[in-house]
């Protein structure tokens, strides 16, 4: 008998059976036609927020001896984690003129550090001038609110010196020699080649007052530096602050400073300015003042006695 053909019931398992074989498949394709997702966008890092500059007037005392003057920074942005800023002093110290340029290389990431190279070149008009020049590392390390920054480095300058003669004479007597004493007094300052360092350990009471405590290793000598700044808003893109630092160490490594700084750019509290605009600023007066050197001496020439005459008989030979 010739064999019949279910054509209804074929044509349904076929159906069932390309259904299984493709439902693996599908799914892979149709996430094959899924448009991608772009990762999400990192926010560049920027180590300057914009130009922006900075200004102070300061007086007090330095190992015993006068100082005031001015200061000035300009801050400007690189290629995006990089900037630079250039600091300008001069002033009076002693009633001698001073005067200080300084540079900052660095990079930075607002949120966490800042690394970079500083140099700075101090001249003092005392004694024909004498200077210091440094070269160093900066960082900074943010941790909320509290900010560990400093530089540390290599230091080195000139030498000068200055003399000062004096002369007395006890004129001899009868039998008895005289004396001339030449006394030389010299003072000077001695600049040498060494390791300083100037670091700070910084806490922001609000976002608008800080205080410090910090190390100070200049011209050979250690001090501990204590120091505050407080802050207000003056007008759009301009803020006020009054600052105070002490210091007290080995010898006359000790002073008192203060004065009014004024700062211009992006408007931001002090914490904001200080991580993503100016880095600080270092002074070198003390790295000349630990150097001063003296020397006294003195040499003595005895004068012969006057000769004894033969004796006197009321008043004329005997």
């Amino acid at each position: 008998m010739p064999t019949r053909v279910n054509v209804r019931g074929l044509g349904l398992a076929s159906a069932i059976l390309a259904g299984a074989i493709a439902w693996p498949i599908a799914p892979a394709q149709a996430a094959d036609l899924m448009p991608i997702k772009a990762p999400p966008a990192v926010a560049p890092v920027y180590a300057v927020d914009g130009i922006n500059a900075k200004f102070d007037a300061f007086g007090g005392s330095v190992a015993n001896r006068p100082v005031e003057g001015v200061r000035g920074a300009i801050t400007a942005p690189l290629s995006g984690p990089y900037g630079f800023q250039i600091d300008l002093g001069a002033g009076s110290l002693d009633d001698r003129a001073f005067g200080n340029i300084a540079g900052h290389l660095f990079w930075r990431d607002p949120s966490r550090a800042l690394l970079g190279l500083y140099v700075s070149h101090t001249h003092w008009d005392q004694l024909g001038g004498v200077h210091v020049s440094q070269v160093a590392g900066e960082g900074e390390l943010y941790f909320g609110r509290i900010t560990l920054q400093g530089v540390a480095g290599v230091e080195f300058g000139n030498s000068v010196a200055s003399s000062t003669t004096t002369t007395t004479t006890i004129p001899p007597g009868i039998g008895v020699p005289g004396v001339t004493t030449t006394s030389v007094f010299t003072q000077g300052f001695d600049v040498r080649t060494r390791f300083f360092d100037q670091v700070n350990l910084k806490y922001y009471v609000t976002d608008d007052w800080n205080a410090y405590v910090g190390h100070r290793y200049q011209g050979g000598l250690n001090a501990l530096a204590l120091g505050t700044e407080v802050a207000i808003p003056v007008t759009r893109g301009i803020m006020a602050s009054g600052f105070l630092e002490a210091r007290v160490g080995e010898q006359d490594f000790h002073g008192i400073w203060g004065g009014v700084r004024f700062y211009f750019g992006n408007d931001k509290p002090l914490i904001g300015r200080h991580r993503s605009q100016d880095p600080d600023t270092y002074d070198s007066l003390f790295s000349l003042l630990n150097n001063q050197t003296q020397s006294a001496g003195s040499t003595s020439t005895t004068i012969p006695a006057l000769p004894v005459g033969p004796p006197l008989c009321g008043g004329i030979p005997c």
